[in-house]
C-alpha cells in the first residue's frame, strides 16, 4: 500500500516538476489528484479480484496436488504388482522345471522298475507274468512308441505287481511246473507267502522249497533236510491252501551254502596243479619237522653231579673211572666228555680246541634238515601265487570269450584260483615257526654244550 502511494506520489511531483513551468498550477495538482484516486481504486479493485481469486486458486491447488497423491499411489500399486507378477512367474517358472524333473525321474524310474521287475520276484511267478513283462519291455525299447503307449505299458505291470503284493502278504496259490530230482519237469502247485516259495508237486520227492536258479527254465525243488511232518503240511496247503507251511528265513540261501560245502581234499583239489606240488612239499616239511624235534628233544645234557664226578676222578688221577663216568652220557655230551677226558692232561689251549671241535661237530647234525623247512615256509606262497596267476589267465581267457554276464561263474573260477594261494600260506605259515622253534631248540642245545665244555675245563685243577 506504501509502495503504491509512493510510486503515485513520486508520479505526480514528477509530473508537477514537469509541469512547474506551466501557467496553471492548479489545474495541473487537480489532475494529479485525480490520476492518483484512479489508480487507488483501480490497485483497490486489483486487490479485490485477487482476493477473489485466491480462494478457488487454493482449492483447485489442493485438489491437483491431492489428484497427483493418488496418481503417484496408483502409479506405486501398479509397479509392485508388475514387481509382484515377475516374482510370480519366476516362482512359477521354478515349479514347471521342478515337475518337469519329477516328471522325467519319474518316466526313468518306472522304466528302470520294468526292465527289473523280473528279476524281483520269484522264478515260479515269471510262469503268468512273462507276457506281460516282455510287452513292456518291447514297447520301451521301441524308439517309435507314443508316450501314452509307453504310460499304458508301465501302469499294467505296476497293477500286476501292486496286485502280486496284495496276493503275497496274504497268501498265493497258482499251478506251475518246476524241477524235481534228476532235473525232471514236474506240473504241481505254487504257494507264495511273502518272500517264501514252496512247491507242492504229483509225488513226495517233488515237494520242498521252490528255488530259482540261473538260466534256468523252471525253480528246483528242494526237500533237503525237510522231516516227513513239514513235507505233508507243504502237499497239505498246496492241494488245500490252508495248513501250515515252514519258514526259511534266509530265503533259500541256507541251502545254497549247504550245497557250497565241500571236503577238505575236495577243496585242495580244485587248487589245480599246482596244489600236487605244495601238498607233497607240507608233507615232507612236517615229516622233517617231527623228526628234528625228535632228535633235538632226545639230545640230553649229563645228569646232576656227573660232570663233577668225572672232574673229581681225573683230579684224583683216576682217569679209567672218569672215561666209565663219560661213556654213559649218550649223545653229543657223551662225545664232548669222553674228548675232554682223554685231552684232560694236555695244556689249557689244545683241550678248549678239542672240545670246540667236538662243539663244532655236533653243531651240524642239530641244525640238519632245518634249511628245508625254511625252503618251504619261503616256496610255498610262491607256489600258491603261482598257481592263482594261472588260474586267473585261465578265467581272463574265459571272459574274453564268454563274457562277464555270468557273475556266479566268474566269481567261482577266481575263488577256484586263490585255492592255490591259500595253501601256500596254509603251509608257509606253520613252516616258518617250526623253523623258528626248532633253530632256537638247536641253538640252545649247543649252548648247554659249550657251557658244560667250559665248566669242563675250569673245573680241572692243573688247569685253574
Amino acid at each position: 500500500m506504501k509502495a503504491v502511494k509512493t510510486l503515485t506520489l513520486g508520479l505526480a511531483l514528477a509530473s508537477g516538476l514537469s509541469l512547474i513551468a506551466q501557467p496553471k498550477f492548479e489545474d495541473v495538482a487537480r489532475q494529479a489528484k485525480e490520476e492518483v484516486e484512479s489508480a487507488e481504486r483501480e490497485l483497490a479493485q486489483l486487490r479485490q479480484e485477487v482476493a477473489e481469486k485466491k480462494v478457488p486458486i487454493s482449492v483447485r491447488l489442493t485438489e491437483l496436488e491431492s489428484q497427483v497423491q493418488e496418481k503417484r499411489t496408483e502409479y506405486d500399486q501398479v509397479v509392485s504388482a508388475a514387481e509382484n507378477r515377475e516374482v510370480g512367474l519366476g516362482t512359477l517358472q521354478e515349479r514347471v522345471d521342478k515337475r518337469r524333473d519329477e516328471n522325467i525321474y519319474l518316466k526313468n524310474l518306472m522304466s528302470s522298475y520294468i526292465k527289473q521287475y523280473s528279476t524281483r520276484i520269484h522264478e515260479s511267478e515269471l510262469q503268468g507274468q512273462e507276457d506281460l513283462i516282455n510287452k513292456a519291455e518291447r514297447i520301451l525299447e521301441n524308439n517309435t512308441a507314443t508316450d501314452d503307449e509307453r504310460f499304458t505299458a508301465q501302469i499294467e505291470v505296476l497293477q500286476a505287481s501292486i496286485e502280486r503284493i496284495k496276493n503275497i502278504v496274504g497268501g498265493h496259490k497258482f499251478p506251475g511246473t518246476a524241477l524235481g530230482e534228476n532235473d525232471r519237469a514236474v506240473e504241481g502247485e505254487f504257494v507264495i507267502v511273502g518272500p517264501f516259495a514252496f512247491f507242492g508237486g504229483s509225488d513226495a520227492t517233488s515237494v520242498g522249497f521252490a528255488q530259482g536258479r540261473p538260466n534256468a527254465t523252471y525253480p528246483l525243488v528242494s526237500n533237503a533236510g525237510l522231516t516227513p511232518e513239514v513235507i505233508a503240511s507243504i502237499t497239505q496247503v498246496a492241494s488245500s491252501g490252508e495248513g501250515t507251511l515252514p519258514i526259511d528265513t534266509t530265503e533259500g540261501d541256507a541251502f545254497k551254502l549247504a550245497e557250497l560245502e565241500e571236503t577238505v581234499i575236495e577243496h585242495a583239489l580244485k587248487g589245480g596243479t599246482t596244489i600236487y606240488i605244495i601238498l607233497p612239499l607240507a608233507f615232507t616239511a612236517l615229516m622233517v619237522a617231527i623228526f628234528k624235534l625228535f632228535e633235538i628233544t632226545s639230545v640230553k645234557r649229563p645228569k646232576s653231579g656227573e660232570l663233577q664226578q668225572i672232574l673229581d676222578n681225573l683230579n684224583a688221577g683216576k682217569k679209567q673211572e672218569a672215561l666209565e663216568i663219560a661213556n654213559s652220557v649218550s649223545g653229543p655230551f657223551g662225545d664232548l666228555l669222553v674228548a675232554g677226558v682223554e685231552h684232560h692232561d694236555e695244556e689249557k689251549e689244545l683241550l678248549e680246541e678239542v672240545l670246540y671241535e667236538r662243539l663244532l661237530a655236533a653243531q651240524p647234525k642239530l641244525e640238519r634238515f632245518l634249511a628245508f623247512i625254511a625252503l618251504t615256509a619261503g616256496a610255498a606262497p610262491l607256489l600258491g601265487l603261482l598257481g592263482t596267476v594261472t588260474g586267473m589267465i585261465k578265467t581272463f581267457k574265459l571272459i574274453t570269450v564268454f563274457g562277464t554276464g555270468d557273475a556266479a561263474s566268474l566269481s567261482s573260477g577266481i575263488s577256484e584260483a586263490l585255492i592255490t594261494t591259500e595253501y601256500g600260506l596254509y603251509v608257509a605259515i606253520p613252516s616258518l615257526l617250526a623253523q623258528a622253534l626248532l633253530t632256537r631248540m638247536a641253538k640252545g642245545k649247543l649252548g648247554e654244550m659249550e657251557q658244560a665244555s667250559v665248566a669242563f675245563v675250569n673245573g680241572l685243577a692243573k688247569k685253574s
